[in-house]
């Protein structure tokens, strides 16, 4: 499996699913390791320090289209080391809009996202341009799987080995260039924190994933009460 198939293979894109289901039936771095150039470091220098700055950062953004059991998606996510997040999921053209705040996931209903799920136009009148706060189970395993711990764990266990191979500019950031042998490449920031900033597939796959923001991102809010609906009013209406 290739880097960036070990980053998405918990089920990211699989969030979109759980989701779906759940309201269906109811960047300057910051501080780390690597001030000097990444340059004059070894490359098993470099990983090592990438691995090191990645476990250490409190936040990051993260952007890309991924293949996720058989279908795109599109990611825009921000991410905190304490669970929090906001961003969205999109498959087949239809954004998911999270927010997770307070260890509580909050999903957002749209009329293309209630088309989706095949609900009535009274269920839009209900629920259009509110939240729905996901529980048990199925908040907990989208949280989990969308976790800034989980979506970056490729990058801080065993990576395959890599070789250095050039630079690279991402979204204007010198970076260093690390290949692996099935062709699927990790920039790592030049100077300062040796972070990631991109991870590409091999070329076949047509895949990538930028991270940026690193330890920037501020806390989400969560939706107001008054955003919020009651499931046991969605339930009511489909009784």
């Amino acid at each position: 499996m290739d880097i960036r198939g070990k980053i998405v293979a918990s089920g990211l894109a699989g969030g979109m699913t759980i989701a779906l289901a759940a309201c269906g039936s109811s960047a300057s771095p910051g501080s780390g390791n690597g001030g000097s150039a990444a340059a004059s470091r070894s490359t098993p220098e470099l990983v090592s320090q990438m691995k090191t700055a990645v476990r250490n950062a409190t936040s990051m953004h993260l952007t890309g289209q991924v293949d996720a059991n058989g279908r795109q998606a599109v990611l825009d996510l921000s991410l905190l080391r304490s669970g929090d997040l906001s961003g969205s999921i999109t498959e087949n053209g239809v954004p998911l809009h999270l927010i997770g705040s307070g260890g509580k996931v909050y999903v957002k209903a749209t009329p293309a996202f209630l088309r989706q799920l095949r609900e009535s136009k009274a269920v839009c009148v209900l629920m259009c341009g509110k939240y729905v706060q996901m529980s048990g189970a199925e908040g907990s395993r989208l949280s989990g799987s969308l976790s800034m711990t989980n979506l970056t764990r490729a990058l801080t266990s065993s990576i395959p080995h890599l070789t250095r191979t050039g630079t690279a500019t991402v979204a204007g950031q010198q970076a260093i260039e690390l290949r692996g042998a099935d062709g699927s490449t990790v920039d790592v920031a030049a100077s300062g924190p040796p972070y990631p900033l991109r991870v590409i597939s091999p070329p076949s796959h047509h895949e990538r994933v930028l991270f940026s923001q690193w330890n920037q991102v501020h806390t989400p809010t969560p939706p107001k009460s008054s955003e919020v609906i009651n499931l046991s009013k969605l339930k009511a209406s489909n009784s």
